[in-house]
């Protein structure tokens, strides 16, 4: 089923009982650095079902990942603790503006973020797309079962319109270029 492991990096601090703000703080100190790697799925046959993601959005609106049927999706795991993170930000916004208007799905899943940090860290780099709030890390969790380890953040997976994994972004992006051009070859597969 997938053959190269481990793939996706999450988010690897844990809640002891503190408060948001707290929680917060020491995960700005703790997160984990990706190794840069891509792996990629070309041929179709070789590709696998991507989770269905739900929960709701930073304003209490449901997401539900199968509402996007027929679409790419770009599914971000991200926090506004994790300097990485805000690295990207403004690289994914400009990639979601390039595919308005066609079949491509940005989401984010704001990991381990007080619901305050995270509406910020959205309004600060005007992110257009909706994120779901994952807080306690459960939807991060649903990817234990795909040989990926929530280790750390951030990490992007590109999910082809039949639902798909396309492919696994392990770290930040250093550009916008690099993203629309996988985005463009998951369209056209």
């Amino acid at each position: 089923m997938l053959a190269a492991a481990p793939l996706l990096a999450l988010a690897a601090c844990s809640d002891t009982g503190q408060d948001s703000n707290r929680v917060n703080e020491i995960n700005r100190d703790r997160y984990v650095s990706g190794d840069g790697s891509n792996y990629r799925w070309e041929d179709p046959a070789d590709r696998f079902d991507a989770p269905r993601l739900t929960g709701d959005d930073l304003h209490g609106n449901p997401i539900d990942t199968d509402d996007w049927a027929g679409s790419v999706l770009v599914v971000n795991f991200w926090g506004a603790w994790c300097p990485p993170c805000v690295a990207e930000a403004p690289y994914l916004v400009e990639a979601a503006a390039a595919f308005e208007g066609q079949p491509v799905q940005f989401v984010g899943v704001d990991i381990r973020d007080n619901l305050d940090a995270a509406k910020q860290f959205e309004e600060r780099w005007g992110v257009p797309y909706p994120s779901i709030s994952d807080e306690a890390g459960r939807i991060a969790d649903q990817f234990i079962d795909f040989g990926l380890s929530p280790t750390n953040i951030p990490a992007t997976i590109v999910v082809d319109a039949e639902h798909r994994v396309f492919s696994i972004w392990r770290d930040r992006f250093y550009d916008t270029e690099t993203i629309v051009a996988d985005v463009t070859k998951a369209l056209e597969t």
